[in-house]
């Protein structure tokens, strides 16, 4: 994939699927720019046209490979999770809260605070986190050896 490809693929994704302006954006001329969604389908979209532009499954390959990096970096991960559980624990992390505070004369004004996790936020984290690492199960090992009987057939009723 050359240069202009790249472009392509990366405007592609910023211009929501607009072919036409992620071509121009990428340095094509305006003739090539207008069937350039070509480039990503089997069959041409626009058959009247005498000029086809040849598709590109690699172009197609690309923005998708793109598309589901930005989704993979939107979901938190296994390791994520857990440190973010873990912050909780230490109560490291901080929550936001709205605090109500009386000013006088029956009037009573509303401020923002910072507060780390309390005993309860911080036991469940913990209880979170043994439940990952299975700290909380009863493992038993059972080495059992079933018996094998033959010659059933032969017995009688």
């Amino acid at each position: 994939m050359d240069v202009r490809e790249r472009l392509f693929v990366k405007e592609y994704i910023i211009n929501k699927g607009n072919a036409y302006q992620a071509a121009l954006k990428a340095g094509y001329a305006k003739r090539t720019a207008e069937q350039a969604y070509n480039w990503l389908e089997e069959t041409p979209i626009n058959s009247t046209k005498k000029r086809h532009l040849p598709y590109k499954p690699y172009l197609r390959e690309a923005i998708e490979d793109e598309l589901k990096k930005i989704d993979d970096a939107k979901i938190a991960d296994e390791k994520e999770v857990l440190q973010y559980l873990t912050s909780v624990m230490r109560k490291e992390s901080k929550a936001q809260v709205v605090v109500v505070e009386g000013t006088g004369e029956g009037r009573s004004k509303a401020r923002l605070i910072e507060k780390t996790p309390d005993e309860k936020e911080a036991t469940k984290a913990a209880e979170l986190i043994g439940k990952v690492h299975g700290i909380f199960t009863d493992k038993v090992d059972f080495d059992v050896t079933v018996p094998v009987f033959e010659g059933e057939d032969d017995l009688d009723d």
